[in-house]
């Protein structure tokens, strides 16, 4: 809850200055790129979580590693966020964003688990019915989790769609104890 409250307001500044400069889909980029070095790398999440680095340490570590690759807007949300000591949040603050930047879209996400990686065609056939079914142009979230032995689970917002085989041996297997 505290994270969400600190990641909206930072998630709003970033995406009207965003497209006060209209650079959004740069700064969508550079979410995602900054997104995914917090997913991949061990040492880089460990370096936003402790407390114990300086801000000016942080800010000396966000421009040594992202003044090449991020728009310059993106690297003072950066330093701003490592100077106020709520680069903890960072995460939080991009999903955030990435909410925003779809809601202001009309996009709705759809959170797509399978127990295999799913086909181009796959993913096309989803995301147009899911895309019929809401009347909204839908993204697609996609993770894997062998669990489920196969089948898809679907969540588009607060509907849950479960076409996974285990839940469907559960349904069977309550059916057959019933008698």
């Amino acid at each position: 809850m505290r994270e969400t409250r600190i990641a909206k307001p930072y998630a709003q500044a970033l995406y009207s200055a965003a497209t006060e400069q209209d650079i959004l889909d740069r700064i969508v980029a550079d979410v995602g790129q900054v997104l995914q070095l917090t997913e991949e790398s061990e040492d880089f999440d460990q370096f936003l979580t402790n407390p114990i680095l300086s801000p000016q340490f942080k800010s000396e570590m966000f421009q040594q590693l992202l003044s090449e690759t991020v728009h310059p807007l993106m690297l003072n949300f950066l330093l701003l966020l490592a100077l106020k000591q709520r680069e903890r949040a960072l995460v939080a603050i991009l999903q955030m964003f990435l909410e925003i930047v779809d809601l202001q879209a009309g996009r709705v996400v759809a959170q797509i688990t399978s127990a295999v990686p799913l086909t181009e065609e796959q993913k096309t056939t989803l995301s147009q019915q899911l895309s019929n079914y809401s009347g909204a142009e839908v993204r697609l979230e996609l993770t894997e989790d062998a669990a489920i032995q196969g089948g898809v689970i679907v969540r588009l917002g607060d509907t849950v769609f479960d076409g996974s085989i285990t839940s469907q041996l559960e349904q069977m297997r309550t059916l057959l104890a019933r008698g």
